[in-house]
């Protein structure tokens, strides 16, 4: 599908039946076959899909709506709106950043937000994995490392302190995956933070992993094998930046940048050919 809403700021989500593009202010159920189904929706800034809502910040608090559409229901005060939201099946996290300038990641309690970490340096790129949230923490302007919380409670650990630029984006649903700018490479990072290794020598930004490795850059989609480490074009000559990529076992769905305010959604089947 197309739309005219600037590709960035929109985010996307896949479940067993549908890909979802969430807009500020409506969400679309996008299914093969059938008319686009918009929902409308106060998502606002970084909203998050888990197994059965959409979770988005509102007038003051934290709110959850069915996806398939239906009233929103609150799920707790919070005054202050966070940056954007993660989730793992039904657990959520999200990172905020408080007018004293701390960042901190939290989740729910209840019906209370509690506080996991919290730092002075810059904490950015969440993913959750279970109850564990991933995190790249800069402690300066030219350093970086990648951390690990529990919503359990267990103290922080963190991997090695590396200079440069910090990655954008945290992928996986194992091990931890990233772009490395300075390096040109796709690191992949041991669940514990022990130990990592470089994939591959190749752009990839945006990028996703699932069973394989999806990479956006100005030449297209393409993907890596785990194993074999080889890559594989999927969508060549985009007709414009690819701006998010979300893939499963079964689908990979990106988002295009067609100019101002105007954006494509663009589907792949495992074994398929692209669908707009």
């Amino acid at each position: 599908m197309t739309l005219p809403i600037s590709a960035y700021a929109t985010s996307l989500a896949l479940d067993d039946d549908a890909v979802y593009l969430m807009a500020a202010d409506a969400a679309f159920r996008l299914v093969e076959g059938a008319p686009a189904n918009g929902i409308h929706l106060d998502l606002g800034i970084g909203p998050v899909l888990t197994s059965t809502a959409f979770i988005f910040w509102a007038d003051g608090a934290i709110w959850s709506a069915p996806k398939e559409g239906g009233d929103r229901r609150e799920l707790a005060k919070l005054p202050h709106q966070p940056q954007y939201f993660v989730g793992s099946g039904d657990a959520l996290a999200w990172v905020d950043q408080s007018e004293q300038g701390a960042y901190s990641i939290q989740t729910l309690d209840g019906k209370r937000p509690r506080t996991l970490l919290t730092s002075l340096g810059e904490i950015r790129a969440l993913n959750m994995i279970g109850d564990a949230v991933y995190f790249v923490e800069r402690p300066s302007a030219q350093s970086w490392r990648i951390g690990l919380t529990r919503s359990t409670g267990a103290e922080p650990r963190y991997g090695s302190l590396h200079q440069g630029r910090a990655p954008s984006q945290l992928a996986g649903s194992d091990d931890i995956y990233y772009f490395d700018l300075d390096e040109s490479a796709i690191i992949k990072v041991s669940a514990d933070l022990a130990g990592s290794e470089r994939i591959r020598e190749v752009v990839c930004s945006p990028i996703h992993v699932s069973n394989r490795i999806y990479c956006g850059c100005v030449e297209g989609l393409f993907e890596v094998s785990k194993d074999t480490r080889q890559p594989n074009i999927l969508s060549s000559n985009p007709s414009g930046s690819i701006t998010n990529v979300i893939s499963n076992g079964k689908l990979v769905a990106w988002t295009v940048d067609l100019g101002p305010n105007q954006l494509a959604v663009e589907t792949l089947s495992v074994a398929g050919e692209p669908n707009r």
